[in-house]
């Protein structure tokens, strides 16, 4: 864990130079990506791969519409290049001519091959289901090669984050701190739960924290109020004040919410042995 201890809170400067430079990359390729990991190099790679990939998230949502037009016209233009040479990663190369992630204009293509959604839905997800070998062949390259959206993202995101539940669940361990993870707390009727609800409180930094929640990605202001308003509030309602860890940092100004230091405090890692108080269970 030596690499991730260096990961702080980041200067909303530096944030915004990120985001400016992000804006300028036409079009959206790994090539491009690339460019911005080398300007940025200073910084922990699962911080600006995690922040690079929110801001893709973010542009794919505003830019993309779904449209019968646009799906017939991706499919006019796959088939075009189809028919004139067959090559590979024809999905890779439209796409970034289109300026979109390629899962992205695979979805829209399928959903112009195939009339009912539910159908498409199910390709991408399985393109053995696609009759057709070359574009079932397409859509697989295009989804592989999509780092950042897309079911083959969606298993990466899924794996990162588990894999840093489970870290920080051995953290818990090693330090005796006892806790009720969320599948017992759902069987026990709680519909929003923490990753871990301690048994006893303990103090960080002096600081009572009686539920711990991981984040694997980096804590920007927007998908922060989006966990303050879907989980944290009813995290605190119900259980008290917590920690929330964001593994690959966040956004200094965060620290200066009226939430944080009142209802939960922020962490890029779990606490050190000598910040943390722990109490003894009353029997």
């Amino acid at each position: 864990m030596e690499e991730y201890s260096q990961i702080k809170p980041m200067k909303s400067e530096e944030y915004n130079a990120i985001v400016e430079d992000f804006n300028k990359i036409t079009p959206l390729s790994r090539k491009a990506e690339n460019e911005l990991r080398k300007k940025y190099q200073h910084l922990p790679p699962p911080t600006l791969g995690s922040i690079i990939s929110l801001l893709v998230q973010r542009a794919m949502k505003q830019s993309y519409r779904k449209s019968p037009l646009i799906s017939s016209k991706y499919q006019e233009f796959y088939e075009g290049v189809m028919r004139d040479k067959k090559e590979d990663n024809v999905i890779l190369q439209l796409s970034e001519s289109q300026f979109i992630s390629p899962a992205l204009f695979a979805r829209s293509l399928l959903q112009g091959v195939f009339s009912d959604s539910t159908v498409a839905k199910k390709c991408i997800k399985d393109t053995t289901l696609i009759d057709d070998k070359d574009l079932a062949y397409q859509v697989f390259l295009g989804i592989m090669n999509d780092n950042q959206y897309g079911p083959y993202a969606d298993i990466i995101k899924q794996s990162i984050g588990l894999e840093y539940e489970l870290r920080l669940e051995r953290e818990l361990r090693l330090m005796d701190i006892t806790f009720l993870d969320e599948s017992i707390l759902r069987s026990r009727g709680y519909d929003k739960t923490p990753d871990f609800k301690l048994d006893v409180p303990i103090a960080v930094d002096d600081f009572i924290v009686n539920w711990v929640e991981s984040k694997a990605l980096f804590g920007d202001e927007e998908n922060h109020s989006g966990y303050l308003k879907e989980q944290l509030l009813c995290y605190w309602n119900r259980f008290g004040p917590g920690l929330v860890i964001y593994w690959f940092g966040y956004l200094e100004t965060l620290d200066s919410t009226p939430e944080v230091n009142n209802m939960f405090i922020l962490r890029t890692k779990f606490p050190d042995k000598s910040s943390i108080t722990q109490y003894k269970m009353d029997i």
